[in-house]
């Protein structure tokens, strides 16, 4: 869809939704493609605009003000101030202040954002001169990328493997390059690269593209092996000579990620060996020469270079790859939420993701232009009412100066359990960003939990609920009465959706009456690792919550086992028609068991702790997305 094709389509589909303010009701719609403002820049589990367009319509008016306690990739800011709103956007993370601050710019001379993208591509251009094509023939072809592949110390005959895809067994299992090996003969045909020591890495081939628009391979030899060397040496020199200090910053060994990823036993132990030393030592020389250029521009045009420049280090990390069936074999990164590093990956040209990068800022800027995109971000509360229309807090809520019963709604994305651990993901920008950032992150108040248990600083799903309790409270005192908060959510561990429920009731709200919706996801985004296989959950269901006096308790619980007795016999009885659609039956399952989940939080949990998640089985859904 073209630029202005998109645009009609939001301007369309705004339209199509006004009318329905002061009615507490969503209609699922089409979930469409994030536009430009929304790809300037990496972020975590975003959900579609246009979902949150009729949230902010259904459940404001112009000039009331919206919070957003979890505002993250940006989506309730974005929309909710474009409709004439005041907004409020608390997030822990630096990186989604720092995204969502871009996401509304709007540039008043766009030549001079214009000059300093130009000058900085021609000083990106310098640092490959002479050393970014190979020869086919007569013709010089500039090289896109270079598959590149770990080698590992073979157990058996300490030989080399390669880790590429040609000598891939199959998971998880490599054939070693000495044909003699006797692993090879094994019951497993190879060996197991994770028992082995790593010993570097080797480049494949160059990829790029002839005049004639043809993809063309080419084996990495010796003449490409002396120009990278050469192209190395020249790199190390222009580093030494601007004084330029090659950091090592420390991934925490004690993260989810590292149990999850197993970062450290791959070697990776700095955020900077997450790149080739190629691509390090050019996005630190470029990374000098932007900030080179702050005082010689405005405020404004440097943070947009410096988000271009930030959305790069996603693509061109050793975290890239290439599969024939996602982004028509181009590299692609982060495709799972993990530091996930494949044993066959891309070393890409960043000139080419600089160009790009720039363009999606560009794109970003004229969209706002042209959708009339108006923001006036103010640092206190009380100048929202007269100066200004946004206020972006990068601390928790609960320490925003946020008067009582002085928000007309909340509407939000919150923390979905253990499925993204959204500051640890994030951590990876900000060796880069960390001169922008305002804040340090703080970890403790993550509203996240930990699948792995046993090291220090380890979250429980206790944790998770308190944590968003803390939150929850917070926004139901600065809600006005009788308004509501609207979230989005979707989990496969009961725990979870257990959490999250005991968290907001505890808080004070109630459910508003039917107030479950089913909402599906962009269909063209269905292609991460999380989702692409069949059964997944895919898409998200809409709570809508009120601020009212009516706490709504059927039942007194005085213990846990009584409460579990009756949700359980509850959920085993819808169990019973898995015949039905998945989402459907999930939404009546949760809508006919609110008034026991209620009653047990207004009462037990308001004296007593519960033993809950330590008793209930991961797998307890499973069966309903198989």
């Amino acid at each position: 869809m073209t630029h202005m094709k998109t645009l009609q389509s939001h301007k369309k589909t705004i339209a199509s939704t006004v009318g329905l303010t002061g009615k507490p009701r969503y209609n699922p719609v089409k979930a469409e493609p994030h536009t430009p403002p929304y790809k300037i820049h990496k972020y975590f589990a975003r959900r579609p605009w246009n979902v949150f367009n009729q949230l902010v319509n259904n459940f404001s008016t112009q000039g009331e003000t919206i919070l957003d306690p979890f505002c993250g990739g940006g989506v309730t800011v974005y929309e909710g101030v474009k409709q004439g709103r005041k907004v409020i956007g608390c997030d822990l993370n630096p990186l989604s202040i720092f995204v969502v601050k871009n996401m509304v710019k709007r540039v008043g001379d766009l030549e001079v954002l214009l000059n300093a993208f130009d000058l900085t591509e021609e000083y990106l251009k310098s640092l490959y001169e002479g050393f970014d094509f190979f020869t086919q023939g007569k013709e010089n072809i500039k090289i896109e990328w270079s598959e590149v592949a770990f080698v590992v110390e073979c157990l058996y005959c300490k030989k080399e493997i390669i880790l590429s895809n040609e000598n891939k067994v199959k998971n998880g299992v490599y054939k070693c390059c000495n044909a003699k090996c006797e692993s090879n003969k094994s019951a497993k045909g190879g060996v197991e690269p994770r028992l082995c020591k790593r010993i570097g890495t080797k480049h494949l081939y160059n990829i790029g593209h002839n005049s004639k628009g043809k993809k063309v391979v080419s084996i990495f030899d010796k003449t490409s092996e002396n120009q990278t060397k050469k192209h190395l040496e020249f790199l190390r020199g222009e580093i030494k000579r601007k004084k330029i200090k090659v950091p090592q910053d420390k991934i925490p060994l004690n993260w989810d990620r590292q149990f999850e990823d197993q970062l450290a036993k791959k070697g990776i132990l700095n955020f900077q060996d997450l790149f080739t030393e190629q691509n390090l030592l050019i996005n630190l020389l470029l990374l000098n020469f932007i900030q080179s250029l702050k005082e010689k521009i405005g405020q404004s045009e440097y943070e947009l270079l410096r988000i271009a420049f930030s959305n790069i280090v996603k693509d061109n990390n050793i975290m890239s790859f290439t599969n024939d069936t996602w982004q028509s074999g181009k590299p692609t990164t982060w495709s799972k939420h993990a530091y996930w590093i494949p044993s066959q990956f891309c070393e890409v040209n960043i000139e080419d993701v600089f160009r790009k990068s720039k363009q999606r800022v560009i794109s970003a800027i004229n969209f706002n232009r042209e959708f009339d995109f108006v923001s006036k971000e103010v640092n206190k509360t009380k100048d929202l009412e007269k100066e200004g229309n946004i206020l972006l807090w990068n601390k928790s809520v609960v320490d925003l100066d946020l008067p009582n019963n002085s928000v007309d709604a909340i509407i939000t994305d919150p923390p979905y359990g253990s499925n993204v651990q959204y500051l640890e993901l994030s951590h990876f920008w900000y060796p880069w960003n960390r001169d922008l950032y305002h804040v340090e992150p703080d970890f403790k108040l993550e509203a996240v939990s930990n699948r792995k248990k046993n090291f220090d600083g380890a979250k429980s799903m206790h944790d998770y609920e308190e944590n968003l309790y803390k939150v929850f409270k917070k926004s139901y005192d600065a809600l006005k009465p009788d308004r509501h908060m609207v979230l989005t959510f979707n989990n496969k561990n009961i725990s979870a959706w257990l959490a999250l429920l005991f968290s907001i009731f505890r808080a004070g709200f109630t459910l508003e009456k039917d107030g479950i919706y089913f909402q599906d996801g962009v269909k063209n985004y269905k292609q991460t690792a999380h989702t692409k296989y069949e059964g997944s959950p895919y898409g998200d269901y809409i709570y809508v919550f009120k601020k009212t006096s009516n706490k709504l308790v059927t039942k007194t619980y005085t213990n846990q086992e009584s409460f579990w007795t009756d949700l359980n016999s509850l959920f085993t009885t819808h169990f019973q028609t898995l015949d039905n659609n998945r989402d459907d039956l999930i939404k009546k399952m949760f809508l006919d068991a609110i008034p026991v989940i209620e009653s047990f939080s207004k009462t037990f949990l308001l004296k007593n702790k519960h033993e809950l998640y330590a008793t209930l089985k991961k797998d307890y859904f499973d069966h309903l997305y198989d």
